[in-house]
């Protein structure tokens, strides 16, 4: 494994556990999958240490602080206690920094999901220093050799230690082709063996890892600044959708894209209907590129999409692509809507 971008691959394994099945079917029909959501065919205040009464993070600050006048600096708030290892957020700011730039623009929206997935790589490391890996010869040559990799190299150590068993058999190779030979009829099983068995056996080093990640989880003891994920969840429910919840009513939420042509046609129809359903139900188009949490949250691949909401925010019936202004009333009367 390519230790200079362990990091990154660490934090996959611990977000989603590489879910790669998509991805490695689309390879195998030679039609590489788009991060991008697809274009549908037109119609026709935080609180300081102190305050939380946490732990103070060990630090020589103080003298620092006498000798330089710094004008606004800035606190550094408790996050999180994980086995009585305080989770700062200096540490919060510097590990999202050290991040790709495709992974710290998710995390920037989603902070308190960020802080989770540092709080199970505080678990991790924990692991990996009571199972003795630092101790182990060659993992002393690599931290002497990258001092400041310490953590990554410790939890590396551990996945692979923990994931390293894992095999298959030709048994649920042939298994699995049968599952997935009517998306690739023009490849034979042997020309698409050795696909299936890398995603079969990340499929099942992913299992072991959620599932050991799941035990440690279970005896930690952690605690969390409450006060912050409140802010953290008051600004991710600053959005139209977030804001409609609120009124009560049920909610039609149209993502798209400003300049696909078939989002440009369902816009007039959208406010049309936003004015006949007012004070009825709420209408709302969004902007992806505007609002990217929302998007991600509700899995949007193509565009547009309709997502019909009812008054209890359960999502009751999705549509792709352009929907007809007789479709959609159709769609909210069986929702009760007159």
């Amino acid at each position: 494994m390519n230790k200079e971008t362990f990091r990154n691959i660490v934090v996959l394994l611990i977000i989603g556990l590489v879910v790669v099945g998509g991805f490695l079917f689309n390879r195998i029909r030679h039609s590489p999958m788009s991060s991008e959501p697809e274009v549908a065919a037109s119609a026709p205040q935080q609180k300081s240490q102190e305050e939380m009464g946490l732990p103070q993070k060990e630090e020589n600050t103080v003298e620092t602080r006498d000798k330089v006048a710094m004008p606004e600096e800035k606190k550094i708030v408790t996050l999180a206690i994980v086995n009585e290892r305080v989770v700062t957020s200096e540490d919060f700011d510097r590990e999202l920094e050290s991040l790709a730039p495709e992974y710290r623009e998710i995390f920037e929206e989603e902070k308190e999901e960020f802080l989770n997935q540092l709080i199970t790589m505080e678990i991790l490391l924990q692991e990996a220093e009571r199972q003795g890996l630092a101790k182990e010869k060659e993992v002393q040559e690599q931290i002497a050799i990258n001092k400041e990799k310490r953590k990554e190299i410790l939890i590396q150590e551990l996945v692979e230690k923990v994931t390293r068993d894992v095999e298959v058999s030709i048994e649920e190779l042939r298994a699995l082709y049968e599952e997935v030979k009517a998306e690739i009829p023009e490849k034979s099983f042997e020309e698409v063996k050795a696909q299936l068995k890398t995603y079969l056996i990340q499929q099942k080093q992913n299992k072991k890892l959620e599932e050991k990640i799941e035990e440690l989880r279970s005896t930690a003891r952690i605690t969390k600044n409450e006060e912050w994920l409140k802010t953290q969840r008051l600004a991710i429910m600053d959005n139209p959708l977030d804001q409609a919840f609120r009124k009560g009513r049920p909610v039609l939420a149209d993502f798209g894209r400003g300049v696909c042509i078939p989002c440009k046609q369902m816009k007039p129809i959208l406010e049309e209907l936003a004015s006949e359903y007012e004070g009825k139900a709420s209408i709302l188009v969004i902007e992806i590129d505007d609002y990217r949490a929302l998007t991600r949250r509700y899995s949007i691949r193509l565009i547009p999409t309709q997502i019909f909401f009812d008054t209890q925010r359960k999502e009751v019936y999705r549509h792709e692509g352009f929907m007809s202004k007789e479709s959609i009333k159709e769609k909210l009367e069986e929702m009760g809507v007159k």
